[in-house]
C-alpha cells in the first residue's frame, strides 16, 4: 500500500555520512588535492541568486503536486489522521530530509567516493594499467547519465581530465537511488532524477539552495497530503 511513513533503509546512510565527514575531512585537511578540483565547505557557499534557484525549480514542485494529486483523485488514496499533526509532522520530516539528505548525498557521500573510488580502480587491476573502473564510469554509466540529463551536467559526468568527478555523481546518487526501492520502479526512477537534479543545484548554486529546494518539494506534498488526510498517501518525496 502507497504510504507516507519512515522508510526503511537497507544501508544506514546517515552513519555512513558521519563516518564520511570524519575520514574525508581528516583526509583532505592533509591531502586537499584528493577532491580537487573542490574544496571540502566549497559547496556551503551559495553562487549567484537563492532566489533565482529556488524559483527555478517550480517544475519540481509540480511534479510532486502533481504526482500527489494523482494519487489522492484518481487512485483514492489519503493520509489518516488530524490534518494540523500530519502539516507539522510533514513540516519536520521535510525539514530533515533536505537538510540531512543534501548534506549526506550531495557533500559528504559525494566526497567520499571521490576518494574511494580511485582506490578501488587501483585495487582492480589498476595497479597493472587495466583501469576497469575509470572505464565502467567513463565510457557507460556517466555516458548514459549524461544523455539522460540532457546534458546539463555534462562537464563533470563527461569530464575527460577527472573521471572521478562524474563517477561519484553516479555513485552518491545510486546510493540515494537505492534508498527508494521501497516505492517500486517508479520510485527509482523518479529519485534518480530528482538526485541528479539536486547535484547539478548543488555545482551551479550551492548545498543551501538544494537543502531548500529538497524541503518544498516534500512539503508540497505532505501538505497535500495532509490537507485531504483520511487514508494512505503514496511517498513521492526525495527520501
Amino acid at each position: 500500500m502507497f504510504q507516507l511513513e519512515e522508510k526503511q533503509e537497507g544501508d544506514n546512510w546517515i552513519l555512513s555520512a558521519i563516518l564520511a565527514f570524519i575520514f574525508a575531512g581528516l583526509l583532505v585537511m592533509f591531502w586537499p588535492s584528493l577532491i580537487a578540483p573542490f574544496t571540502f565547505f566549497e559547496f556551503w557557499t551559495t553562487k549567484g541568486s537563492l532566489s533565482e534557484a529556488i524559483y527555478g525549480a517550480w517544475p519540481m514542485y509540480a511534479w510532486g503536486a502533481g504526482l500527489t494529486l494523482f494519487a489522492i483523485i484518481f487512485l483514492g488514496q489519503r493520509e489518516s489522521g488530524s490534518k494540523m499533526e500530519l502539516l507539522f509532522s510533514g513540516f519536520f520530516k521535510s525539514v530533515f530530509a533536505g537538510v540531512v539528505e543534501e548534506m549526506s548525498f550531495r557533500w559528504l557521500l559525494f566526497f567520499s567516493a571521490m576518494i574511494m573510488l580511485p582506490v578501488f580502480d587501483f585495487i582492480f587491476l589498476g595497479f597493472m594499467g587495466i583501469h576497469l573502473v575509470e572505464w565502467l564510469y567513463g565510457f557507460i554509466l556517466c555516458p548514459i547519465a549524461n544523455f539522460f540529463t540532457l546534458g546539463y551536467l555534462e562537464s563533470y559526468l563527461e569530464n575527460n581530465t577527472n573521471w572521478v568527478i562524474g563517477a561519484a555523481i553516479i555513485s552518491s546518487n545510486g546510493r540515494f537511488r537505492n534508498g527508494h526501492t521501497y516505492q517500486g520502479l517508479f520510485g527509482l526512477v523518479n529519485s534518480w532524477f530528482c538526485g541528479m537534479y539536486l547535484h547539478w543545484v548543488v555545482f551551479t548554486y550551492g548545498l543551501i539552495p538544494a537543502i531548500i529546494i529538497h524541503f518544498l518539494y516534500d512539503f508540497v506534498v505532505f501538505s497535500l497530503a495532509a490537507l485531504s488526510a483520511q487514508r494512505g498517501v503514496y511517498d513521492f518525496r526525495f527520501r
